[in-house]
């Protein structure tokens, strides 16, 4: 079952998204990826080629594209939390190029190390949150 929630503010969250099932996916992806952070969650018109992205400064906040199905914003969510989580544990770090384990990296966004591990455990979130007895 998932603990309490974490500290966390929505902003433009589109009506297809009740706010039960964004708080229980909040709950589960920071209990899955073992992290306590402060979370703004915001919905924006995006790029078209853009599902979304994290800022991780003073504050945490997730930018998700609001024209995603359901599915696919819970998705977007979980991927942008390994993101987050990638820079709590301190295995991603934020510059130009970015630290990855403390080296840099510039690479095409498809060999990016934490964009590999992202869509990886966006993945395994997304079948354990919609099949939570089978874990």
């Amino acid at each position: 079952m998932y603990t309490e929630l974490m500290i966390y503010e929505v902003f433009n969250q589109p009506k297809k998204l009740e706010t039960a099932l964004l708080d229980r996916a909040v709950s589960f992806a920071a209990n899955y990826l073992q992290i306590d952070v402060d979370l703004i969650v915001e919905f924006k018109r995006l790029k078209q080629c853009q599902f979304g992205f994290c800022d991780y400064d003073d504050e945490v906040t997730l930018t998700i594209s609001k024209s995603l199905s359901t599915s696919d914003l819970i998705r977007t969510l979980f991927h942008e939390m390994v993101h987050v989580s990638q820079y709590f544990h301190g295995r991603l770090e934020q510059g130009s190029p970015q630290l990855w384990y403390g080296v840099a990296v510039d690479d095409d966004y498809e060999n990016l190390p934490w964009e590999i591990e992202a869509f990886d455990l966006e993945q395994k979130m997304m079948d354990a949150f919609q099949h939570p007895n089978n874990c």
